[in-house]
């Protein structure tokens, strides 16, 4: 829409302010219409957590938001994951350098 001419957004504005709906609402309209957001608005949940849900869903319903919180959520649980398998290894290869040396020399002092 930003590259038309002025001229058709011109005549598009002109046609749209003379347009006139001549159509009678239904009766109780108004009244129908409130009554359905009462009672919309009393089946809401109340609550952090309804609440939390309601975000969440909110964001997960875009697609591109939800691809890249899905990509910082499994970047961070890889960065964890490969921290904690290298303070393992650490541990695990002190113990068996310690078992080796025990194995070679029985009267060695252990770690």
């Amino acid at each position: 829409m930003k590259n038309e001419p002025v001229e058709n957004n011109q005549s598009l504005s002109k046609a749209l302010r003379a347009w006139k709906v001549a159509a009678p609402l239904p009766p109780r309209f108004q009244e129908d219409v409130w009554q359905r957001i009462a009672r919309t608005e009393a089946h809401l949940p109340t609550g952090v957590w309804p609440a939390l849900a309601g975000w969440i869903e909110s964001v997960f319903n875009r697609p591109a938001l939800a691809v890249s919180c899905a990509l910082v959520l499994l970047a961070a649980g890889a960065t964890a994951g490969w921290s904690q398998a290298r303070q393992e290894t650490t541990r695990v290869s002190g113990a068996l350098s310690g078992r080796y040396v025990h194995s070679v020399d029985p009267y060695q002092p252990g770690h």
